[in-house]
């Protein structure tokens, strides 16, 4: 009996979950598409391409809604068990709240390391695309409301400075590039505009770009050799974005960057956000529980929705100031990624065991 009643609740979770996920990820997509329509960059692009590149960006902004999807998913299961007496039938049968609860857990740590080792990488693949489908497009675009940063260079006696409006390829192409050539002095002696940029060994190459030189006329080039000392692996650094590289090649990176002595702190802070996901969404079920699982009179079910959606949100603004802290080197990665999860499951268990004995 208690294994069918686990599978039971399990399947009703299962199914929650899913549902708010379509959910999220339609709202989500119907924003996104909206917000690139109304960008100035895109009014000379068709919708289809639109809605493709939307699409391809959508699974990286659900992944990181998957802990408020587990949250919500909790709380309208165990609402409706309620409703529905089943939990109380359940509890005066002899069940008790950690008994109610396993199967929760159990399908939290398995959405966990399914959304860490299988999603993750498919997030991340269509992260990629749409990175190049947008720095393709950045070389046409008059704005740009993201910049990278600017990277200085010298290399060949040439000293410059290039920056872009997108990148792609881990850091290797660049779209919308603009880069400053210096004199001997330090002063700008060129600017140089291109489309699109691409790092090769010792240098970076730009198509056709508009070179205005001090007091010249602008005139535009078929292609133009920027010496550059920048090894791939610090630019992949400083311009990659970590959402777009699987948990499968983050490691590697993280080692390959930390052997040449540069900073890898936004990587390993990835990489450990992924790895305590799991143990994030079983928090997240568990502080789920302190505001849903005891019985809820008719009408008293927004104060119990309020309240989850009220802890939801501080965990929320904990965690992103952990990740601040943990991607600038003010507190190690692994600190950072792990004592959110730690705090929140603390604070579940502990109110979870005071409501249960007292």
């Amino acid at each position: 009996m208690a294994g069918t009643l686990s599978r039971y609740f399990l399947r009703r979770y299962l199914s929650n979950f899913f549902s708010t996920l379509v959910a999220i990820f339609g709202l989500v997509y119907l924003i996104d598409v909206i917000e690139l329509s109304r960008r100035g960059k895109f009014d000379e692009v068709p919708f289809t391409l639109v809605a493709v590149m939307s699409a391809l960006r959508v699974p990286s902004f659900v992944e990181q809604a998957f802990p408020f999807v587990v949250l919500f998913a909790s709380v309208f299961t165990l609402i409706t068990l309620n409703r529905r007496y089943e939990l109380v039938v359940a509890r005066a049968a002899g069940v008790s709240v950690w008994q109610i609860l396993r199967p929760f857990l159990v399908g939290s740590v398995l959405l966990g390391i399914a959304a860490t080792l299988l999603y993750n990488p498919l997030a991340a693949y269509t992260q990629a695309l749409s990175n190049q489908i947008e720095t393709s497009l950045a070389g046409k675009a008059p704005t740009e409301t993201r910049l990278a940063p600017w990277l200085r260079q010298n290399s060949e006696g040439v000293d410059s400075i290039i920056g872009a409006k997108a990148v792609s390829d881990h850091g290797l192409t660049l779209g919308g590039v603009t880069a400053f050539v210096m004199d001997g002095e330090g002063k700008v002696k060129e600017r140089v505009d291109a489309p699109k940029a691409r790092l090769e060994p010792g240098a970076w190459i730009l198509d056709t770009p508009t070179v205005t030189e001090i007091g010249e006329t602008p005139h535009r080039v078929d292609s133009l050799r920027l010496p550059t000392s920048l090894r791939p692996e610090f630019v992949e650094q400083r311009l990659a974005d970590p959402q777009a590289i699987p948990i499968w090649d983050l490691y590697s990176k993280i080692e390959i960057a930390r052997s040449l002595g540069y900073n890898a702190q936004a990587f390993a802070m990835h990489f450990n956000t992924l790895i305590a996901k799991p143990a994030l969404f079983v928090a997240m079920t568990l502080v789920a529980a302190t505001v849903a699982v005891r019985f809820a009179r008719t009408g008293q079910s927004g104060r119990t929705i309020f309240g989850g959606v009220a802890a939801g949100f501080v965990l929320y603004v904990v965690t992103f100031l952990a990740q601040a802290l943990g991607s600038n080197s003010v507190v190690p990665p692994v600190v950072a990624a792990w004592f959110p999860v730690v705090a929140a499951g603390l604070f579940g268990v502990t109110i979870l065991l005071h409501q249960e004995d007292g």
